[in-house]
């Protein structure tokens, strides 16, 4: 087995004859496996002055890199606390949990404006549905459903204002080249 360090690639004269690379230099099977292992958990395969093959760390991210990963795993926290939804204890007592994921907010944005709608009109009665994260479907009134929906807008408010807060210390070490700034921001 053979390794160019001018192509970064192996070689065996069975299979590539005389097209060799002419800087090629000889390495055991044994080493090839060990290379090719290494690189297949994220290491790098580097030749060294003489040309030899060894395997080196990857280069640490650049800092744009770097903030743009922050920045993704602070969108994932967002919508992880959005998904897990809002604990909150109904009208029965019995405590639940509100789902909040983005694909229930035209749910709840209507279920806002229905029982708005019926207090103006004067409904008292538990006439609105919502079924929570357990399945359970709850007849509330509309002040109950205004309320639940009232705290539900405000649960999400609230990761947002903790997704922006953090973003922005992200984007403000960028601003000022602090790498160590980025990376001490969690979520």
């Amino acid at each position: 087995m053979f390794y160019s360090a001018k192509t970064g690639g192996f070689y065996e004269k069975k299979i590539h004859g005389n097209n060799v690379p002419k800087d090629a230099v000889e390495i055991s099977n044994d080493e090839h496996m060990a290379l090719l292992e290494g690189q297949a958990s994220g290491m790098l395969i580097v030749p060294d002055v003489g040309g030899y093959p060894l395997l080196q760390d990857p280069p640490p991210p650049t800092i744009d890199q770097l903030a743009a990963d922050k920045l993704d795993d602070l969108e994932q926290g967002l919508q992880s606390e959005l998904a897990g939804g809002m604990a909150y204890t109904m009208p029965d007592g019995t405590a639940e949990v509100v789902q909040t994921r983005p694909q229930d907010e035209p749910n709840l944005l209507g279920l806002a404006i229905e029982a708005r709608d019926l207090r103006d009109a004067g409904e008292t009665g538990a006439v609105l549905q919502l079924r929570a994260q357990s399945n359970v479907v709850y007849s509330l009134t509309p002040q109950q459903m205004i309320d639940l929906t009232d705290a539900a807008k405000s649960f999400k408010k609230q990761w947002l204002a903790h997704s922006w807060a953090k973003k922005d210390a992200v984007r403000t070490a960028l601003a000022n080249d602090d790498r160590a700034g980025i990376e001490a921001v969690t979520w």
